[in-house]
């Protein structure tokens, strides 16, 4: 495969982090741009950061594939507008700008039970953003939807954990589709992610926790 250039957002969060990690030590990828709030002060010849506003953001860059790692919770966005912007608006947004400039790939981190016409909120935000990515036209779309994510997170999420905690004692017996709502670990996520990317394959993949 030629060598590559990747787009990702959300390099500053858990399974980002990993994935930046992933990307920089590949040697399909000859640079790894990130757009970040903040300098995440990490060097590596590879990597070009640009420090973004994402309300204000209006022009692309050249990448052949884009990782989108962006979520927050409604505690940290504070209302149900502000985690929209994230979670929807600026994934949406990122991916038109980049699809008009010419990359083939974007994958990103969904949710298990994303829908559209949920009457969850949590759910029909990721529903419609995954509606949105489809109707933008990417040669490869992949959609990544694990239930609990495990891993070292900067920040706490008590709700998160409990439901980890639950869900990874009855693993042993989450089989059939039960399966997919099994904890997964973040940096199995973007093994996977990597994985697909670099797969060759187009149109739309759905995949979820349990086979990751």
């Amino acid at each position: 495969m030629d060598q590559r250039t990747a787009l990702l957002l959300g390099a500053t969060g858990l399974t980002g982090g990993l994935l930046l990690d992933l990307l920089l030590a590949s040697d399909q990828y000859t640079k790894v741009i990130i757009y970040v709030r903040k300098s995440i002060q990490k060097q590596h010849p590879k990597l070009v950061e640009q420090i973004i506003n994402y309300d204000a953001i209006d022009t692309a860059v050249d990448a052949d594939d884009v990782f989108c790692c962006l979520g927050t919770t409604i505690k940290i966005a504070k209302t149900k507008e502000a985690f929209e912007k994230v979670d929807l608006h600026y994934p949406l947004k990122i991916a038109s700008l980049q699809q008009k400039a010419g990359s083939k790939q974007y994958l990103v981190v969904s949710a298990m039970g994303a829908n559209a016409k949920s009457s969850i909120f949590y759910s029909r935000t990721k529903g419609l953003m995954e509606e949105g990515l489809a109707a933008i036209g990417f040669n490869g779309l992949y959609l990544f939807r694990p239930s609990f994510i495990v891993g070292n997170r900067k920040e706490e999420r008590m709700g998160e954990k409990i439901g980890i905690i639950i869900s990874t004692i009855l693993s042993p017996i989450m089989i059939g589709l039960l399966r997919n709502y099994r904890p997964v670990k973040a940096a199995d996520i973007a093994a996977s992610m990597l994985k697909h990317a670099l797969s060759g394959q187009t149109g739309k993949e759905v995949i979820l926790s349990g086979e990751i």
